[in-house]
């Protein structure tokens, strides 16, 4: 019989490799697929919140108390304003959101859209506002506009207000309009404290719905901030400056409630215009994100994050078995293979987009297998060599599947799969003289399919 040198299984392994790379090309055409994909349906949320609302911010009402001084620049006086904010010593916050059953649609991309009732109730501390209080020191000449003053309350998107059911400050009703100049969108009304200001306090009431998608928070404005939150929405990621204190999570739905004290955050009751900015407010908010626990093409992502190395321990394996069995394969056979190892990620992306994951990962599992089968039935002159292969490879995708679900632990178990694939293949080719290979005789590698 011939006898096979080494160069030859090492030219042909070399020549696997390079196949490997050349495949790199059409799986970084994958990664760009899903992040285009991915960008629509951004696009879509984007267009979605435009129309009837986005990820919401509210906060508990601010009191706006403009001053005004005489300055002297260049021999002239000038009048100078300048606003202080005063925050609730008190704040409640409760709000009961409820997902539309019909979610809007932007082509193909479904986004799931909320109205949320917001109860807003509390009390504010004049002691901080009354000039002989140390909190609240005044320069030399500067007046308070006790008569002007405005009472805003803070929301991130005016247009998804819905209605405003409730709006009463210091026992009367308020009228709440457009907002003036002042830090965070809102709405606002003007409020009189020429007498009120005297007064120990006043409290607040406000009742109103709002619409959004995706999220929703609230501004801790409160010395004492209590929010509670409830959603007909199973999946809740609690996100914010801080977790809520108390949670409860069922298949109809979640409640939460926070508790955020003014030592919580980085700015306190009462302060000057400049000296608080935006960023600060809303790095103190706290809420919670309506979690898609399905994302496809989170998920076709990780899938594709391993598609080379289950290509190359696919290629590896077929080239053991190759020297185990003397059953010869050509480069471009498995040039051919790998494309269609591939295509399985372009299938699962598009797929999944029109039915549920689970049943498209089967489905195209399933073309891929039966492929890769019947391909190599033909191509080894075996059906049971094929449907060992289709078996194999049965066993790959469901493992993969297994790594695609896990978002916590894909590293870990990717890690152990990966690491006892390698090892089986090691282990069946252990005692393989890579020095001297002896095919079988060309009558033994031509079977007829069994």
């Amino acid at each position: 019989m011939r006898i096979v040198e080494s160069g030859s299984v090492t030219l042909k392994a070399a020549l696997i490799g390079v196949i490997v790379l050349l495949l790199l090309v059409p799986l970084a055409m994958l990664k760009s697929v899903v992040t285009e994909r991915a960008g629509l349906r951004e696009q879509a949320y984007q267009r979605v919140a435009e129309g009837w609302g986005g990820e919401l911010t509210v906060g508990g009402p601010m009191l706006i108390v403009p001053t005004e001084r005489i300055v002297q620049i260049d021999g002239k006086e000038r009048r100078v304003r300048n606003d202080v904010y005063l925050l609730p010593a008190k704040l409640s916050a409760d709000l009961d959101v409820k997902l539309d059953p019909e979610p809007r649609y932007v082509g193909i991309y479904a986004v799931p859209v909320y109205l949320s009732t917001v109860r807003l109730q509390g009390e504010f501390d004049f002691t901080k506002l009354q000039p002989i209080s140390p909190d609240f020191s005044l320069d030399s000449g500067t007046r308070i506009l006790w008569s002007q003053s405005r009472l805003r309350l803070p929301l991130s998107s005016v247009g998804s207000l819905r209605e405003i059911k409730q709006a009463s400050f210091a026992g009367g009703q308020i009228k709440l309009g457009p907002p003036g100049p002042g830090m965070f969108p809102g709405i606002e009304a003007w409020v009189d404290l020429s007498q009120l200001y005297q007064t120990p306090g006043a409290s607040f009431d406000f009742d109103a719905v709002i619409a959004g998608s995706r999220a929703v928070s609230v501004l801790p404005l409160g010395s004492v901030t209590s929010v509670k939150l409830s959603a007909d929405w199973p999946h809740p990621s609690f996100q914010g400056s801080s977790l809520p204190v108390e949670r409860n999570i069922a298949d109809t739905g979640f409640e939460a409630r926070w508790q955020v004290l003014e030592l919580n955050r980085a700015y306190g009751e009462i302060w000057r215009e400049g000296n608080v900015t935006e960023e600060m407010l809303s790095k103190s908010a706290v809420g919670v994100s309506l979690f898609q626990p399905v994302d496809i093409y989170q998920r076709g992502e990780r899938a594709v994050k391993y598609a080379v190395l289950f290509i190359a321990l696919t290629f590896l394996t077929f080239f053991a078995w190759e020297q185990v069995t003397r059953n010869r394969l050509h480069p471009l056979q498995y040039l051919l293979v790998g494309l269609a190892l591939s295509m399985f990620y372009l299938l699962l992306i598009a797929l999944s987009e029109h039915i549920a994951f689970a049943i498209a990962y089967v489905t195209a599992a399933a073309a891929l297998v039966l492929l890769i089968g019947l391909y190599l039935a033909g191509a080894l002159r075996s059906a049971w060599r094929g449907a060992i292969a289709g078996g194999a490879m049965s066993l790959v995708y469901g493992l993969l599947y297994v790594l695609v679900l896990s978002e916590n632990y894909s590293l870990l178990l990717g890690s152990i799969i990966l690491f006892a694939a390698l090892a089986a293949v090691m282990l069946a080719t252990r005692r393989v003289d890579w020095y001297r290979l002896r095919p079988e005789e060309p009558s033994q590698t031509e079977e007829s399919y069994q």
